[in-house]
């Protein structure tokens, strides 16, 4: 029957591509074309944001969980507001498809850890540490250690699953709460992610607003190195506060004893890690990288501690558990394995869930419209930017995502205000790159709880880069210090 085709001359008009005006007899198939309006934007980013954050923090829900739950409800109004699911299906292929290289990146980590620790690498770098660091000193000096990796290296994932993950070893050993040294970890590490002329995301927000790269990174350190030196000075408070606990002498003895007793700890135990540093110094694929070092970590435990080869296996699927009999030096290295990493690919998954429905409504774009609209000057249009490029991030939880899309949407904005393209990329960087570890749905931030084994909601107090990097942004914003030389009228239209 006509009717049951869905052939109305009204619907056909209002709902259907011209050219699938006398093809598309089922309407889940049908396209929008007329776009929400403003109202539905709202009520699509309230809804699913209330359900998240009501889910995490007031019902404990897992994150999963309440990611999917809230990217259901997004999908529900969608597809009840006429966007078709073929649309919506299409957006979260994409958006899982971009997923697939971290999903890689994260399990070649977890065998990585799980390998490691049985060949005897991170045992004998947490040895290291534990003799060479003192509690009043460890979390400045991993602060400074990963910030140094990180400039060099212009990676932060890198340095987590390397240096970052030996670190957390030692915090243990040196009787440092676990929370204060993921935090000093993390400021460390996205500091130089964030200044590295080699970073992946340094290079990305000045291209997408046409800032030269040297450029980019001076306009940041007004904001960044603010920010860095309070945290260096709260990590000396904290550490000098952990020296005075008492006992730590006499665990970490008994824990260097452990680690000696348990492992054949010899100076080529130290050879993995210093094959992926050259490989990402050399500026090698992170994969390749990682798979060289799970190679040479699996040849050293076989002929260095003597583990056979299923035992190789078994640490790469599920991790190395340690069997010491000190509960202590056991929770610090029973860790790693493909297994462990499953539930924050899960994460990575569900956070995919959520962004598809924003991203087939536009609401992006709906929102840097209505901010053109407003003819707004330079303290709004970059407080705007500030706010939208957050917003996004916090949904999408990957600023290359949120970078490549909202980059080159904002810069004729910023431009038109008077304001120089340099203000737009440090927000870019201040709100995406130094937020990324506290967003725990997101790529990264769901990459570094699981590496370093402490939970966002632990240690994101102590990250005290991360979010005083913001503050000094808003402040900028708002003062209208440390902005440059404003643009004027002639050079914004050209």
């Amino acid at each position: 029957m006509q009717a049951a085709t869905c052939r109305s001359k009204s619907v056909r008009h209002a709902w259907q591509e011209p050219a699938q005006q006398d093809k598309e007899p089922c309407p889940m198939r049908i396209i929008r074309r007329q776009p929400l309006e403003g109202r539905h934007h709202l009520i699509l980013l309230a809804g699913a944001i209330g359900i998240l954050l009501y889910g995490i923090i007031a019902l404990g829900t897992p994150t999963a969980i309440a990611l999917i739950t809230a990217g259901a409800f997004a999908i529900a109004l969608c597809l009840l507001w006429g966007i078709g699911w073929q649309r919506i299906e299409n957006d979260l292929l994409a958006g899982i498809h971009a997923m697939l290289v971290p999903i890689l990146i994260l399990i070649s980590v977890g065998m990585m850890v799980g390998v490691w620790m049985l060949s005897g690498t991170i045992p004998a770098m947490v040895a290291i540490g534990l003799e060479a660091l003192s509690p009043a000193l460890f979390l400045v000096v991993a602060c400074l250690s990963c910030s140094m990796m990180s400039i060099m290296a212009g990676t932060s994932w890198g340095t987590l699953s390397t240096i970052g993950v030996a670190l957390m070893g030692v915090a243990i050993g040196l009787d440092i709460p676990p929370a204060y040294a993921a935090g000093a970890i993390v400021t460390g590490t996205f500091f130089g992610d964030k200044l590295s002329p080699l970073s992946d995301t340094t290079v990305m927000a000045s291209a997408v607003c046409g800032v030269n790269i040297i450029t980019h990174i001076k306009h940041m350190l007004y904001t960044t190195l603010p920010a860095y030196g309070l945290a260096l000075v709260i990590y000396a408070w904290l550490g000098s506060v952990a020296a005075t606990s008492g006992g730590i002498s006499g665990d970490t003895q008994e824990i260097l004893q452990a680690l000696h007793t348990n492992f054949e700890l010899t100076p080529v135990t130290l050879l993995p890690p210093l094959v992926v540093f050259a490989c990402i110094l050399l500026r090698q694929p992170v994969l390749p990288s990682f798979f060289l070092g799970i190679l040479s970590g699996a040849l050293l435990a076989m002929l260095v501690q003597g583990a056979s080869l299923s035992a190789v296996g078994e640490a790469l699927n599920t991790g190395y558990t340690a069997d010491s009999g000190i509960p202590m030096v056991d929770d610090m290295l029973s860790r790693g394995g493909l297994q462990g990493m499953m539930s924050t690919v899960a994460v990575l998954i569900a956070a995919a869930v959520l962004g598809a429905p924003f991203k087939s409504a536009g609401t992006l774009d709906a929102a840097v419209q209505m901010l053109a609209r407003r003819h707004a000057g330079r303290r709004q249009v970059l407080g705007g930017a500030m706010a939208l490029h957050g917003t996004a991030f916090l949904l999408t939880g990957s600023y290359y995502v949120t970078f490549s899309l909202l980059g080159p949407l904002l810069r004729p904005l910023v431009t038109a205000s008077g304001s120089d393209p340099k203000n737009l990329s440090r927000i870019l960087e201040d709100t995406g790159t130094t937020l990324s570890p506290l967003v725990p749905w997101g790529v990264t931030g769901a990459f570094t709880a699981a590496t370093l084994g402490v939970a966002t909601a632990d240690f994101f107090i102590y990250a005290i880069l991360c979010y005083a990097t913001i503050l000094f942004s808003l402040f900028y914003v708002i003062s209208g210090l440390a902005q440059g030389r404003p643009i004027a009228a002639s050079d914004a239209s050209s």
